[in-house]
């Protein structure tokens, strides 16, 4: 029997959830030295999502780090009392801890029907606003991934007019060039 066709091509960050996000970026950063942290809000005018055939915002922080060109670490906090952060922080006593991987693709089709051939379902799909807040979104779904791997794994498409919006605060502080 021959391996299958590699579908994913690489690691694009690794999400950790937790009900304080302050702390757990300032543990990351003045303990490990990983930062500077970008922290985003987000609300219904900014996000929509589907999780448990429910649709609406799930308010948030997301707080992101880049370890290289190509790798992210993200810390997610909610900000209500549903969604897939508040829900996995209530399965594992409210602990810090992995809640997904997303992985990039050459080709989010293939990913995509990939994981629906193994059994594995949408358990989140969300579009977010970029800097341009009437522009193209980015689009985010978590795979249930959960018993094979121990997480949720995420695919995105990110259109290529796509840009960030301007984070809510950064940490460490930047401060100002003299």
């Amino acid at each position: 029997m021959t391996a299958p066709q590699p579908v994913f091509t690489g690691a694009d960050h690794l999400c950790v959830v937790t009900r304080d996000l302050d702390a757990a970026i300032r543990t990351w950063s003045d303990h490990y030295g990983v930062g500077p942290w970008q922290v985003y809000a987000y609300d219904e005018s900014t996000m929509e999502a589907t999780y448990c055939d429910v649709t609406g915002a799930l308010p948030m922080l997301a707080a992101l780090c880049s370890l290289s060109d190509t790798f992210r670490l993200e810390v997610i906090q909610p900000l209500t009392q549903a969604g897939p952060y508040h829900d996995s922080l209530a399965a594992h006593g409210d602990a810090d801890h992995l809640h997904h991987v997303r992985l990039a693709a050459v080709d989010t089709a293939v990913a995509r029907a990939a994981l629906a051939r193994q059994g594995r379902e949408v358990v989140y799909d969300a579009a977010f606003a970029g800097a341009d807040a009437s522009g193209p979104r980015l689009h985010a779904r978590y795979y249930d991934t959960v018993p094979d791997l121990g997480f949720l794994l995420e695919l995105s498409e990110r259109p290529a007019s796509f840009a960030m919006p301007d984070p809510v605060r950064v940490y460490p502080p930047v401060s100002p060039a003299r």
